[in-house]
């Protein structure tokens, strides 16, 4: 299995099915995909609009493929740094991600995944290995996830979701 296949099925694991949380920034999603972004892809692709309730996998794996593994340039990383990478890329948003990814390996944390860190990655994955690097990435996401919760209470709510996802995280790049 490709790691951009075992990725995905870590991604559609940890996602699940339609949800509609009021206090859910994203409104409603379906298999990790948030209402808007399926109004654009449809839009893009020339298809009428219609409920992500209806989203099919394909459709998901679609945008996932085109919107997070190559915006975030997991393609250019190895496992399992971009299994770590892809999940923040979704759960995070691909600049907060590229700063977690950044942060990881002592590249400049501008959200941006350049040469600059792709080179920064390669270094500390060839000093310390890619599963050390992984970790690094993991472990920068709770004090984040924390300090969403201390900004906006109302986030409290998913904040338990949040670290069994990391948790589940750190047991699949073992």
């Amino acid at each position: 299995m490709s790691d951009l296949n075992k990725s995905l099925a870590f991604i559609f694991k940890a996602e699940g099915g339609y949800v509609n949380h009021k206090h859910d920034k994203g409104g409603a999603t379906n298999l990790g995909i948030i209402q808007r972004e399926y109004d654009v892809w449809r839009k893009a692709k020339g298809l009428p609009q219609q409920s992500v309730r209806d989203i099919t996998k394909e459709e998901a794996t679609e945008i996932y493929v085109d919107d997070y593994w190559i915006a975030g340039k997991c393609d250019k990383m190895p496992w399992p740094v971009n299994l770590a990478h892809l999940d923040a890329c979704v759960n995070t948003g691909v600049a907060q991600a590229a700063k977690f990814l950044q942060r990881a390996v002592g590249a400049k944390d501008d959200g941006i995944v350049g040469s600059g860190t792709l080179k920064a990655l390669e270094d500390a994955v060839a000093k310390e290995g890619a599963g050390v690097v992984a970790e690094r990435i993991i472990g920068l996401r709770v004090p984040f996830y924390k300090g969403l919760v201390k900004k906006d209470p109302t986030q409290k709510s998913f904040i338990n979701g949040w670290l069994n996802r990391v948790d589940n995280l750190k047991e699949a790049i073992v």
